[in-house]
Protein backbone atom coordinates (compact mmCIF):
# COMPACT_ATOMS: atom_id res chain seq x y z
CA UNK A 1 0.00 0.00 0.00
CA UNK A 2 1.63 3.15 -0.85
CA UNK A 3 0.14 7.08 0.65
CA UNK A 4 -1.72 9.09 -2.07
CA UNK A 5 0.44 12.18 -2.03
CA UNK A 6 1.02 14.93 -4.17
CA UNK A 7 4.49 16.03 -1.87
CA UNK A 8 7.01 14.24 -4.27
CA UNK A 9 9.19 13.62 -1.11
CA UNK A 10 6.76 11.30 -0.22
CA UNK A 11 6.24 9.61 -3.05
CA UNK A 12 10.19 8.91 -3.11
CA UNK A 13 10.22 7.21 0.53
CA UNK A 14 7.38 5.30 -0.55
CA UNK A 15 9.45 3.97 -3.51
CA UNK A 16 12.41 3.35 -1.11
CA UNK A 17 9.62 1.32 0.84
CA UNK A 18 8.37 -0.89 -1.72
CA UNK A 19 12.18 -1.09 -2.87
CA UNK A 20 12.68 -2.31 0.58
CA UNK A 21 9.49 -4.84 0.82
CA UNK A 22 10.62 -5.89 -2.76
CA UNK A 23 13.92 -6.97 -1.05
CA UNK A 24 16.08 -4.81 -2.97
CA UNK A 25 17.76 -3.25 -0.24
CA UNK A 26 18.05 -5.45 2.78
CA UNK A 27 18.40 -4.42 6.75
CA UNK A 28 21.53 -2.87 7.41
CA UNK A 29 22.59 -2.35 3.64
CA UNK A 30 23.19 0.92 2.62
CA UNK A 31 20.65 2.62 0.31
CA UNK A 32 22.47 4.02 -2.98
CA UNK A 33 23.85 7.29 -2.38
CA UNK A 34 21.87 10.83 -3.18
CA UNK A 35 22.69 11.63 -6.62
CA UNK A 36 21.81 8.03 -7.57
CA UNK A 37 19.13 7.92 -6.55
CA UNK A 38 18.13 11.95 -7.80
CA UNK A 39 19.13 9.99 -11.85
CA UNK A 40 17.15 7.04 -11.06
CA UNK A 41 14.19 9.06 -9.96
CA UNK A 42 14.75 11.87 -11.60
CA UNK A 43 13.79 14.59 -8.93
CA UNK A 44 16.18 16.81 -7.31
CA UNK A 45 18.70 16.16 -4.75
CA UNK A 46 16.99 18.17 -1.96
CA UNK A 47 14.04 16.05 -2.49
CA UNK A 48 16.01 12.68 -2.10
CA UNK A 49 17.60 14.31 0.87
CA UNK A 50 14.19 15.37 2.35
CA UNK A 51 13.00 11.71 1.24
CA UNK A 52 16.08 10.23 3.43
CA UNK A 53 15.03 12.70 6.49
CA UNK A 54 11.19 11.43 6.30
CA UNK A 55 12.23 7.66 6.06
CA UNK A 56 15.21 8.41 9.17
CA UNK A 57 11.88 10.03 11.57
CA UNK A 58 9.56 7.34 10.43
CA UNK A 59 12.37 4.67 11.89
CA UNK A 60 12.73 3.43 8.40
CA UNK A 61 16.27 4.07 8.00
CA UNK A 62 18.87 5.28 9.52
CA UNK A 63 21.58 7.94 8.40
CA UNK A 64 24.90 7.87 9.45
CA UNK A 65 27.01 11.13 8.39
CA UNK A 66 29.83 10.45 6.15
CA UNK A 67 28.31 6.69 5.92
CA UNK A 68 25.26 6.91 3.84
CA UNK A 69 21.59 6.00 4.75
CA UNK A 70 21.22 2.34 5.95
CA UNK A 71 18.19 0.31 6.44
CA UNK A 72 16.29 -0.47 9.65
CA UNK A 73 13.40 -2.39 8.68
CA UNK A 74 12.58 -5.57 6.58
CA UNK A 75 8.64 -4.71 6.20
CA UNK A 76 8.36 -1.07 6.78
CA UNK A 77 5.16 0.74 7.48
CA UNK A 78 4.54 3.63 5.68
CA UNK A 79 5.33 7.08 7.39
CA UNK A 80 3.47 9.31 9.50
CA UNK A 81 1.39 11.74 7.23
CA UNK A 82 2.29 13.90 10.39
CA UNK A 83 5.59 14.87 9.02
CA UNK A 84 4.67 15.67 6.07
CA UNK A 85 2.95 19.17 6.19
CA UNK A 86 5.89 21.48 5.95
CA UNK A 87 9.60 20.39 4.75
CA UNK A 88 12.52 22.64 4.86
CA UNK A 89 12.28 23.30 1.53
CA UNK A 90 8.70 24.78 1.41
CA UNK A 91 10.17 27.05 3.74
CA UNK A 92 13.10 28.50 1.98
CA UNK A 93 11.20 28.61 -1.21
CA UNK A 94 8.34 30.47 0.09
CA UNK A 95 11.20 32.93 1.20
CA UNK A 96 12.87 33.06 -1.92
CA UNK A 97 9.60 34.69 -3.51
CA UNK A 98 9.48 37.41 -1.25
CA UNK A 99 12.36 38.48 0.00
CA UNK A 100 14.42 39.09 -2.49
CA UNK A 101 12.05 42.23 -2.89
CA UNK A 102 11.74 43.03 0.52
CA UNK A 103 15.95 43.70 0.18
CA UNK A 104 15.01 45.82 -2.79
CA UNK A 105 13.05 47.75 -0.70
CA UNK A 106 14.72 48.07 2.13
CA UNK A 107 17.78 49.73 -0.23
CA UNK A 108 15.78 52.27 -1.45
CA UNK A 109 14.48 53.02 2.53
CA UNK A 110 18.14 52.07 3.74
CA UNK A 111 17.65 54.91 6.98
CA UNK A 112 20.49 55.12 9.20
CA UNK A 113 18.03 53.22 12.29
CA UNK A 114 17.08 49.89 9.59
CA UNK A 115 21.43 50.10 9.12
CA UNK A 116 22.14 50.13 12.36
CA UNK A 117 19.79 47.46 13.16
CA UNK A 118 21.32 45.38 10.59
CA UNK A 119 24.87 45.59 11.86
CA UNK A 120 23.74 44.88 15.53
CA UNK A 121 21.95 41.70 13.95
CA UNK A 122 25.33 40.92 12.20
CA UNK A 123 27.03 41.71 15.10
CA UNK A 124 25.29 38.94 17.32
CA UNK A 125 25.89 36.84 14.61
CA UNK A 126 29.61 36.94 14.44
CA UNK A 127 29.45 36.99 18.59
CA UNK A 128 27.32 33.93 18.54
CA UNK A 129 29.95 31.62 17.29
CA UNK A 130 32.37 31.97 20.13
CA UNK A 131 29.92 30.85 22.80
CA UNK A 132 30.67 27.25 24.85
CA UNK A 133 26.97 26.47 25.01
CA UNK A 134 25.83 24.76 21.46
CA UNK A 135 22.61 25.71 22.28
CA UNK A 136 23.75 29.68 23.43
CA UNK A 137 25.11 29.68 19.69
CA UNK A 138 22.13 28.33 18.05
CA UNK A 139 19.63 30.39 20.30
CA UNK A 140 21.52 33.80 19.76
CA UNK A 141 22.31 33.39 15.96
CA UNK A 142 19.01 32.15 15.10
CA UNK A 143 17.31 35.34 16.91
CA UNK A 144 19.53 37.89 15.26
CA UNK A 145 18.74 35.85 11.86
CA UNK A 146 15.12 36.76 12.93
CA UNK A 147 15.81 40.68 13.85
CA UNK A 148 17.65 40.70 10.45
CA UNK A 149 14.89 39.79 8.21
CA UNK A 150 12.12 41.02 10.60
CA UNK A 151 13.76 44.30 10.00
CA UNK A 152 14.37 44.04 6.54
CA UNK A 153 10.41 42.71 5.60
CA UNK A 154 9.45 46.15 8.08
CA UNK A 155 11.15 48.71 5.51
CA UNK A 156 9.20 47.46 2.40
CA UNK A 157 6.34 49.51 4.68
CA UNK A 158 3.49 46.99 3.82
CA UNK A 159 1.86 45.78 7.33
CA UNK A 160 0.14 43.14 4.80
CA UNK A 161 3.57 41.60 3.73
CA UNK A 162 5.11 42.30 6.89
CA UNK A 163 2.43 40.12 8.91
CA UNK A 164 2.93 37.33 6.37
CA UNK A 165 6.34 37.29 6.42
CA UNK A 166 6.27 36.97 10.74
CA UNK A 167 4.17 33.77 10.00
CA UNK A 168 6.57 32.44 7.84
CA UNK A 169 9.37 33.30 9.61
CA UNK A 170 7.49 31.55 13.03
CA UNK A 171 8.26 28.14 10.68
CA UNK A 172 11.72 28.52 10.34
CA UNK A 173 14.14 26.46 11.68
CA UNK A 174 11.62 24.77 13.61
CA UNK A 175 10.03 21.33 13.37
CA UNK A 176 11.82 17.43 13.41
CA UNK A 177 12.61 17.52 9.71
CA UNK A 178 14.49 21.17 9.92
CA UNK A 179 16.15 20.01 13.13
CA UNK A 180 17.77 16.94 11.31
CA UNK A 181 18.81 18.38 8.46
CA UNK A 182 20.72 20.87 10.18
CA UNK A 183 23.06 18.29 12.06
CA UNK A 184 23.39 16.57 8.87
CA UNK A 185 24.49 19.71 7.70
CA UNK A 186 26.94 20.10 10.56
CA UNK A 187 24.97 22.93 11.94
CA UNK A 188 25.50 26.07 9.90
CA UNK A 189 23.16 28.22 12.44
CA UNK A 190 25.68 27.57 15.11
CA UNK A 191 28.43 27.71 13.18
CA UNK A 192 28.11 30.98 11.74
CA UNK A 193 28.42 29.91 8.16
CA UNK A 194 25.72 31.86 7.25
CA UNK A 195 27.36 35.17 8.64
CA UNK A 196 28.81 35.85 5.17
CA UNK A 197 25.29 35.47 2.92
CA UNK A 198 23.77 38.35 5.65
CA UNK A 199 26.46 40.36 5.24
CA UNK A 200 26.41 40.55 1.51
CA UNK A 201 22.93 41.53 1.59
CA UNK A 202 23.46 44.19 4.61
CA UNK A 203 26.28 45.64 2.13
CA UNK A 204 23.70 46.13 -0.71
CA UNK A 205 21.11 47.37 1.44
CA UNK A 206 23.48 49.96 3.39
CA UNK A 207 25.11 51.42 0.08
CA UNK A 208 21.56 51.96 -1.62
CA UNK A 209 21.79 49.22 -4.31
CA UNK A 210 18.43 47.69 -4.65
CA UNK A 211 19.70 45.06 -7.32
CA UNK A 212 22.55 43.99 -5.66
CA UNK A 213 20.44 43.85 -2.29
CA UNK A 214 17.64 41.37 -4.25
CA UNK A 215 20.41 39.09 -5.63
CA UNK A 216 22.19 39.15 -2.42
Amino acid sequence: MTIKTDRLYITVANQIINRINAKQYLVGEKIPPERKLSEELNVSRTVIREAMVYLELSGIAEIKKGAGVFVLQSQPQLPSPSLSEYTPNDILSARKVIEGEFARQAALNNTPELVGELQRCIEMMNASQFFSSMELRHQTSHDADQQFHFAIASACQNPLLTLFHQDLMALHMKGKMWNRMEVIANGPTEKGIWVDDHQAIFNAIKAGDPEQAESA
